[in-house]
């Protein structure tokens, strides 16, 4: 039964509409700078991928629609971690950013087993 895929896909979706409300959440504690047109851009680009890919996660029969969703969102916090590791401007908060992203994307890949049922 994909419970922690379920889960997963409703906080997704969450962090997606949040981004949209509050583009700046993210942003900051990333520490890359103050609210401008570009981060908000940003924001509201990755607010959608976020709820696209977590209503899929949430509503995809089980099996290997369930499975592409998850791997979109191991996908998508793999590149997170990538853009947000790059770009932060002290060790501190780059490795913030690794270890949310990185996290998100390791409790995507164990949800993976149970997606699939």
């Amino acid at each position: 039964m994909p419970v922690l895929s379920r889960v997963l896909g409703v906080a997704t979706a969450g962090f997606g509409v949040l981004e949209f409300v509050k583009t700046d959440l993210y942003g900051n504690a990333a520490g890359l700078g103050k609210p401008s047109v570009a981060l908000r851009t940003l924001h509201h680009s990755l607010g959608a991928r976020d709820v696209a890919i977590g209503l899929a996660m949430t509503v995809a029969p089980a099996g290997p629609q369930l499975q592409a969703a998850t791997v979109m969102r191991i996908v998508s916090d793999l590149t997170d971690a990538v853009s947000f590791g790059l770009n932060a401007p002290t060790g501190e908060k780059k490795a913030k950013s690794l270890a949310v992203a990185l996290g998100y994307a390791a409790l995507c890949a164990v949800s993976l087993k149970g997606a699939g049922k």
